[in-house]
């Protein structure tokens, strides 16, 4: 049944896997494109995530492509790969039974389906996270100790399972630390870059940024739970989306509820990284909702142990909960209303013409979809620039005063028509 189980897991992940890059995967491509040095002079320094994901991006992209397809399978293999180290996890704390269910849960999740599909380091936080998990019931603590330092080397909001060792296994907290050791000595090595990464972490406090990546607000907080329980996906009308919520959460909340004494592995697994997260928060803005993804084998533990086959109720819920998350993930794999940013039609739309962009941090899309020698400044246009594109993608956090447009505008364009590709607006200006 397991293998079924993956089985399904790895279709679920290829449909639709070749849809546009959005702009932070269009980041890592072109990282990995980058030579070595510049990986870790050039760009880490400014980004704010440690650097084992682009290196294995860089290496496997350098043997199977840059083509959309390619860059996402590893996160398709590192999402396949986390539903079986659940079902073991699962199998181990409990039951069979529950592994098997728990494995299907997490096969048909939504929001696992989607970052299985992002080339970004998620999905590895995710699968290193549950190895830990595994490794740490076994008391492995040689590969453990590897585990938790690849763990530092992929995401650092995933750092924050490491109290849960010591919560859980207290009287075993000199082996769990000196299991720490190599960690520690990563992150001395490491600490020059992370000084710079912090630095720049710091500096976007109370700016718009500060709300997008993650601030400690109600929305934030609230989120974590409705994308676990429904993957990406939302609907226009709010008040069938908050009917559609409410019923979910019943469901979901019941099962949870029933579960509460069971397992205090999986319930700090779901629930301090969390916690961590609003608290640092209030500093550094890290309370996005799939910053915790690797909070989610835990959710469907829980959930998969709360369901009793042997009550005509109990099977209602778990054909409930598996309905959802097909549902869920049809309408994002299916819909491409609900899938990423296309800027990959918005670059086949532009053809030939200048696009003007309001900051650099925009142009590593229209880079990687060959238009990045198209970009120009304002300074930059001349009089046989009849037609000009200007990028409106989020121009109220890069141009806050709209002065990029006003300029446009001072120098004869009038807008002729707007575009939006999935979420990237341009409009286009014709000279007067």
């Amino acid at each position: 049944m397991i293998y079924l189980i993956l089985l399904a897991g790895i279709i679920l992940r290829l449909i639709s896997l070749n849809q546009s890059l959005w702009l932070d995967e269009a980041t890592s491509a072109l990282v990995a494109k980058m030579p070595i040095t510049d990986i870790f002079t050039k760009f880490l320094p400014g980004d704010f995530h440690p650097p084992l994901y682009y290196l294995i991006l860089k290496y496997w992209s350098s043997v199977f492509g840059y083509s959309e397809v390619s860059l996402r399978i590893p996160s398709v293999i590192f999402g396949v790969l986390t539903i079986y180290v659940s079902y073991l996890i699962a199998k181990d704390i409990f039951d069979k039974k529950t592994a098997i269910v728990s494995s299907l849960f997490i096969a048909t999740s939504g929001l696992a389906v989607y970052y299985s599909q992002e080339a970004r380091m998620y999905c590895l936080a995710l699968l290193l996270v549950s190895v830990s998990i595994y490794l740490f019931t076994h008391k492995k603590w040689v590969i453990f100790s590897i585990i938790l330092l690849l763990i530092g080397a992929t995401d650092y909001v995933a750092l924050f399972i490491i109290p849960i060792f010591f919560i859980v296994n207290f009287k075993n907290w000199k082996k769990i630390a000196l299991c720490l050791i190599p960690l520690v000595i990563g992150i001395i090595f490491w600490m020059p870059v992370f000084i710079s990464q912090f630095g720049n972490g710091i500096s976007i406090t109370g700016s718009a940024w500060w709300n997008i990546l993650g601030s400690p607000s109600f929305k934030n907080i609230i989120l974590i739970p409705i994308k676990f329980m429904l993957g990406r996906i939302t609907f226009d009308n709010k008040s069938i989306y908050s009917i559609i919520i409410i019923g979910t959460s019943i469901v979901f909340g019941y099962l949870l509820l029933k579960t509460i004494k069971t397992s205090k592995l999986l319930w700090a697994w779901l629930t301090v990284p969390i916690i961590i997260g609003l608290v640092i928060s209030f500093k550094i803005p890290t309370l996005s909702y799939f910053r915790f993804l690797f909070c989610l084998p835990a959710f469907y533990i829980l959930l998969a142990k709360g369901i009793d086959f042997k009550t005509f109720s109990g099977k209602l819920l778990f054909i409930l909960v598996l309905a959802i998350n097909i549902s869920s993930t049809s309408y994002y794999l299916f819909n491409p209303k609900f899938q990423r940013e296309d800027w990959r039609l918005a670059a086949a739309t532009i053809k030939d013409d200048k696009v003007v962009l309001p900051a650099d941090s925009q142009k590593e899309a229209l880079t990687y979809y060959k238009k990045g020698n198209q970009i120009v400044s304002i300074a930059d246009l001349s009089r046989s620039n009849h037609q000009v594109w200007l990028s409106r993608y989020v121009w109220e956090i890069f141009d806050p005063k709209d002065s990029t447009r006003k300029k446009l505008e001072d120098l004869g364009y009038n807008k002729a028509q707007e575009y939006n590709f999935n979420g990237v607006v341009f409009w286009k200006y014709i000279k007067k």
